[in-house]
């Protein structure tokens, strides 16, 4: 008979992601307490996750209205930093050698900004190389960052809570997918009972069960050498019926994702089941009072490190039309 392994289970409350303490510093430079390229992954994996993120971008940006010195590409870029890594950069660029007016104010990718052991700024897009390395001065850049509870060195995304809701959806998602590549099946059992097969026609037939590359799911072979009376059978290991839990797994994570981001799902142009249309203008107005609004008063923040009002709030009223 082949022997048969499965592996230990794992706890899922183990995540080393979500049990950060401290920011720590490597070569004079702190580390994020979550790696952000986790944070950007996440956002590609989700499809709830990155939509409400990309809606309330457009609908922020649309809010308000800005200078000529800041392009709405840039404010839309640093928009997005904020609400994927809670923390949002800007450069402030002067004339004169960096003493005269301020001529742009431009975003710098957060995926790639460090703070120094001196609290201040590095862009550093190489992990291991200093190519690219540029050491900002003080009030060069100006950072608005999410609080967090556990540091002050950098912000960060409220969603973080929710990682585990928004890769759980992406497991079930490709969990259901290999499912239908494999034959709407999660994998056969041979079982034999001949006496008189070889260990090379064993292993035969076990190389023939083996997985194709790419493929999630492994059949098992057995061989019980004549020791019952059963005929060969081929089992399949598991099927996805009617009573499986796809759909409840995507519509709970759906429900945790949307509870992170605070967006209402109708304005998203997603409909959900058993849901009666609701009056949207009211929708709308209050998703721009309770939410838009207060993340605007944080924005405003960059008018006082400029010392002139370089953002303002566009009236509700001009920024939407309404039927």
């Amino acid at each position: 008979m082949i022997e048969i392994e499965f592996s230990n289970p794992v706890s899922v409350m183990n995540s080393d992601i979500l049990s950060y303490l401290e920011t720590a510093l490597v070569d004079g430079l702190y580390e994020p307490p979550i790696p952000f390229d986790t944070l950007a992954k996440a956002l590609r994996v989700n499809p709830m996750h990155s939509s409400a993120i990309e809606f309330k971008r457009n609908t922020l940006a649309y809010a308000v209205n800005v200078s000529s010195v800041l392009s709405r590409r840039d404010l839309k870029r640093f928009i997005q930093d904020y609400l994927t890594f809670g923390n949002g950069y800007f450069q402030i660029v002067r004339s004169h050698a960096g003493k005269g007016p301020i001529v742009q104010v431009k975003h710098i990718p957060a995926l790639y900004v460090r703070r120094r052991e001196d609290l201040g700024y590095t862009y550093k897009p190489k992990t291991y190389e200093d190519d690219g390395r540029i050491d900002f001065k003080e009030g060069q850049i100006f950072h608005l960052s999410e609080y967090d509870v556990a540091q002050e060195i950098y912000g960060l995304p409220g969603h973080v809570s929710g990682l585990t809701s928004i890769w759980l959806n992406d497991d079930a998602t490709l969990f259901r997918r290999q499912y239908y590549r494999n034959g709407q099946h999660a994998g056969y059992l041979l079982y034999m009972n001949e006496p008189s097969m070889t260990k090379k026609q064993e292993d035969d037939i076990k190389a023939k069960l083996q997985a194709k590359e790419g493929m999630a799911f492994k059949n098992m072979f057995v061989n019980a050498r004549g020791k019952d009376t059963k005929t060969p059978e081929l089992k399949p290991i598991g099927q996805v019926e009617a009573k499986d839990s796809f759909k409840e797994v995507k519509n709970q994570t759906m429900n945790d994702v949307l509870a992170l981001h605070r967006v209402p799902i109708e304005l998203m142009s997603v409909r959900r089941e058993s849901i009666t249309s609701l009056d949207l203008n009211k929708v709308d107005w209050l998703f721009h009072k309770n939410e838009l609004l207060p993340m605007i008063d944080a924005l405003q923040e960059l008018n006082e490190f400029v010392g002139f009002e370089l953002l303002n709030v566009r009236n509700y009223e001009e920024g939407v039309l309404l039927d």
